[in-house]
């Protein structure tokens, strides 16, 4: 498995890919677990990741992961790659799916549905159920900085 990325794709013009779940009926904590794994690695690695993970959110976020990719590649093949903005960029950069990583991934806190539990002498206490809104959004890694060659040594005489 390759290492989280040290390098993020932070420039405005970048292209950018995103999917999301809203709704989804899993307390944000739990999802935000399962998303700060997948955080900064490369789409096969975070996809590797869910797939061995026994989370019950690992199986949504893996969903949401495959249809991120998904709206990468049509994006890609209609010559509809879009920066963060959402503006369309003019010269359509070169882009391959393989080359994206996990660059945004977070969960906000969706409705909460208040119940009652019955309990004792005809009371009532409250219960939550709480839901998720889950995104995450996809850059292909930052072109590497030329390394700086080493200068040699004088050696003295």
């Amino acid at each position: 498995m390759r290492p989280p990325l040290k390098r993020r794709n932070n420039a405005e013009n970048a292209p950018h890919f995103k999917a999301s779940h809203i709704h989804a009926k899993i307390g944000p904590r739990k999802i935000r677990l399962v998303l700060d794994v997948i955080r900064n690695l490369p789409v096969s690695a975070a996809l590797d990741q869910l797939k061995n993970m026994k989370q019950r959110g690992a199986v949504l976020v893996d969903k949401v992961l495959k249809s991120a990719i998904a709206n990468a590649d049509r994006a890609i093949s209609d010559e509809n790659v879009r920066d963060l903005a959402g503006n369309v960029l003019d010269p359509q950069p070169e882009v391959d799916v393989d080359d994206l990583y996990v660059h945004d991934s977070f969960a906000g806190e969706g409705p909460r549905l208040s119940r009652w539990k019955p309990r004792a002498r005809g009371s009532a206490y409250p219960y939550r159920k709480f839901y998720s809104h889950i995104h995450i959004g996809l850059r292909p890694r930052p072109p590497k900085a030329p390394t700086p060659k080493k200068s040699q040594k004088k050696q003295g005489s």
